[in-house]
């Protein structure tokens, strides 16, 4: 394809992206209510958060395989359908146990689509172009992420919860439309065999590992019924280590995943990504039944952070060009450990501009330290790996996030079925903070020059560059 061709293809798949992230961050806000319509405690919204994450994490590898194997569109097409039909199981559902499936669905399709524009970055535009074309990617995604909780929170005040599902699944049906006829069909290379093991065991590893705070939440922090999940997650690793060492095309790529140029970023990744889902999850709980707000107000504290994040991630992929990712990570975990702290001092009567700084310094953290870890890891992957290699990261980044989603939401419930919910959000910041800090020490290990590293790309790289 022609270089114009190529980035008026970039951008109509970006605006699809765009539409998904929208309504990947619709249902925050709509939690607490969705709860109440049920007649359910806030400790139920770990169900709720463990069916959006199984579909979200759970199935992100078996994507990227399938990119590699039968081409990107298939799998954006199958995200977009996928969106549209969760998001009406959601507003329409009679129980609640069928909206938990209507939000594995609505996650199942962020899976399909989210990750790809980092694989389409990748295989698509040189090394020079590749930290600019990513800060332009997360861009968009934050952008939907901004609108999202916003215009959630207005229109369940307005119009009821079920409102912003509807409005979900229309944008399911142009996220369609978009990619069918934006987005060209680029053939994939058929594998001969199937990774079954490798699906069945990444769900149980994700599955294990994400039941593990349902089981807290249900039986109480001093209870080991959570123990068998975990044992299942671990087992489910191990036996997915070897068994991806033994495929000829794994689902997963083993080899490349223990570089530094995967492991390192990827630890980092976890760490902060697990710390800002914390904070944005429990904030919601916090503003809503401690403070008393609205949920107009809960998507207005988001806006601070996703905007500060958008135009992060478009300062960051140019500032690649003239700092070291070494420079630019350390600084986004300086502003994260700062925005963090600052809520570990939040109290019952803190002002809105106080969380609205506070959230500031977080968005600008994770909006800075996106475009660097992406590009860091897709600096060395084989062209024919891209899609397996992007949406293996991003399903870390995803199950870190949702890890930390659902530990927070069960230290939430602790402190308030404890009576103290007041200081809920104080207190888990206080942990947080401290486990931000951690992130510095995987600094030492990154290279400490990317624009070097990044022209180490292997040959077969280079022959696709423009």
């Amino acid at each position: 394809m022609e270089e114009k061709v190529i980035r008026k293809s970039f951008h109509i798949l970006c605006l699809g992206i765009l539409l998904v992230v929208f309504a990947e961050a619709t249902h925050i806000p709509a939690y607490p209510k969705m709860l109440e319509h049920f007649q359910l405690g806030a400790g139920y919204s770990v169900y709720m958060q463990l069916g959006f994450a199984l579909g979200l994490t759970g199935f992100q590898p078996l994507m990227g395989w399938l990119s590699d194997s039968f081409g990107q569109k298939i799998v954006i097409l199958i995200g977009a359908v996928l969106l549209a039909i969760g998001s009406l199981f959601i507003a329409l559902a009679p129980s609640f146990w069928v909206l938990v499936i209507g939000l594995f669905l609505k996650g199942f399709s962020g899976a399909a689509v989210i990750p790809a524009g980092v694989a389409f970055v990748g295989k698509y535009f040189s090394k020079e172009q590749q930290g600019k074309m990513m800060g332009i990617y997360g861009f968009y995604t934050v952008i939907g992420g901004l609108a999202g909780p916003i215009v959630s929170g207005i229109l369940i005040d307005r119009f009821g919860w079920n409102a912003i599902f509807f409005l979900c699944s229309m944008l399911g049906v142009i996220a369609i439309l978009l990619f069918a006829f934006g987005v060209p069909h680029a053939k994939g290379v058929k594998s001969t065999s199937f990774d079954f093991l490798g699906v069945l065991f990444v769900f149980l590893l994700l599955g294990g590992l994400l039941t593990v705070p349902t089981f807290i939440n249900h039986y109480g922090v001093h209870s080991w019924m959570w123990a068998p999940a975990f044992v299942v997650s671990v087992v489910s690793f191990l036996l997915l280590l070897i068994v991806e060492k033994r495929h000829k095309k794994p689902l997963l790529d083993i080899q490349y995943a223990k570089t530094r140029t995967f492991w390192v970023p990827s630890a980092i990744a976890v760490i902060l990504y697990m710390s800002f889902s914390s904070v944005m999850y429990v904030l919601t709980f916090f503003v809503q039944s401690v403070q008393g707000k609205p949920s107009t107000i809960v998507g207005l504290l988001q806006f601070p952070l996703f905007l500060t994040m958008a135009l992060a991630n478009i300062i960051s992929g140019r500032l690649m060009a003239t700092f070291t990712a070494r420079r630019l990570i350390g600084v986004s975990i300086g502003l994260l450990v700062a925005g963090v702290g600052m809520l570990s001092m939040a109290r019952i009567d803190t002002s809105f501009i106080y969380l609205f700084i506070a959230m500031s310094f977080i968005g600008t953290s994770i909006g800075t330290v996106g475009p660097v870890v992406k590009s860091v890891i897709v600096s060395k992957a084989a062209p024919s790996r891209l899609g397996v290699i992007s949406f293996t990261y991003i399903t870390i980044e995803n199950v870190a996030s949702r890890v930390g989603a659902s530990f927070a939401l069960v230290t939430f419930a602790i402190f308030t079925a404890g009576g103290n919910a007041a200081g809920a959000l104080s207190s888990t910041a206080i942990l947080l903070t401290v486990y931000t800090a951690v992130s510095f020490l995987f600094l030492l290990l990154l290279p400490k020059n990317h624009r070097e590293q990044s022209s180490a790309l292997t040959e077969e790289t280079e022959t696709i560059s423009l």
